[in-house]
């Protein structure tokens, strides 16, 4: 089975087996029991379920994560659960472990993570968009100043965009010469930059809100120390995609203007490139109908953002 089979196939749909619950009951302490659970939309690698567990007359929400079995997926969990361990008292809102059984040995051969419920809600129609970019960006500057260990990013090797002879022009490209000149430009050898700690997967999919306030940073399986340029360029790119090249232009802008620092052009660019058009059916699915979502304009989005940084890359 291919990772785009399984990941079509029914297992994000499907709810937790007896033997989870009774492994996550356990988990919870004597006398707990789970009273009820709701699929979590917006996840493409693996299930997720809200949990509500009951002891003592006490009802608690935690969440499930969990990875098909019979598949080798546990390396994924194990990054999460070694980086959860990494960030855990950073001040960041992450969040914490409660039981972790990344062989399925006690959940019908599924690898599963059990944790605390963060509040609040994915939230991807901001009434007010320069307020819901600063509050991104000023997340980003909090990451960004942590102290912790991580392995130094490597291009082409920690990510999942195209080696250099890999790079195609989308079909639907309106500028071939733009995304021709940007992948002439990865070919200099990556410039030096201040190392910073990264989340490596930060987009506004991946945080949670509650009056104004993002109150929960979730998956962390790609932690590494490099340029900052790499978070923000990856969210510059989603929001390119979702939204328009304004609003990832502004994101830049309020990042340098709070963070004190220039980005680097070209390690924006880099995170700018990874896009692919086949991306368009996993943004759906993470969105979730939490918004429009127009497939037709993503490439010609993404190509003006590509544009503006080509021409800040000189």
């Amino acid at each position: 089975m291919t990772d785009g089979d399984w990941r079509d196939g029914g297992f994000r749909q499907r709810r937790p087996s007896a033997e989870t619950l009774a492994w996550v009951a356990a988990s919870m302490g004597r006398g707990s029991r789970v009273v009820g659970y709701r699929r979590l939309t917006g996840g493409v690698c693996s299930a997720v379920n809200r949990l509500t567990v009951e002891r003592g007359g006490t009802r608690t929400f935690v969440v499930l994560r969990q990875y098909p079995a019979g598949l080798d997926l546990q390396e994924p969990l194990k990054k999460e659960i070694a980086n959860l361990g990494v960030v855990a008292g950073s001040g960041l809102p992450v969040p914490s472990i409660l039981a972790t059984d990344v062989a399925g040995a006690s959940t019908g051969g599924a690898p599963s993570l059990l944790m605390t419920r963060l509040p609040g809600h994915i939230h991807l129609s901001p009434a007010e968009p320069r307020s819901w970019l600063t509050r991104i960006a000023e997340i980003a500057v909090l990451l960004h100043s942590l102290d912790l260990p991580a392995r130094t990013f490597r291009p082409w090797t920690d990510s999942w965009i195209a080696p250099l002879d890999g790079f195609r022009v989308p079909v639907d490209a309106q500028k071939p010469a733009v995304w021709k000149a940007a992948f002439d430009a990865m070919a200099a050898p990556p410039p030096n930059d201040t190392a910073v700690f990264l989340h490596c997967d930060f987009l506004p999919v991946n945080m949670l809100w509650s009056r104004g306030r993002i109150t929960g940073l979730t998956d962390w399986n790609s932690i590494h120390r490099g340029s900052r340029a790499i978070d923000i360029g990856h969210c510059r790119r989603y929001l390119a995609v979702l939204y328009s090249p304004e609003w990832s232009d502004q994101l830049r802008s309020l990042y340098e203007s709070i963070a004190g620092a220039t980005l680097d052009p070209w390690w924006d660019l880099y995170a700018l490139l990874h896009y692919d058009g086949s991306g368009s059916k996993w943004i759906r699915d993470q969105v979730a109908g939490r918004r429009p979502v127009d497939v037709p304009g993503m490439t010609s989005r993404v190509e003006l953002a590509i544009e503006t940084a080509l021409r800040r890359l000189g």
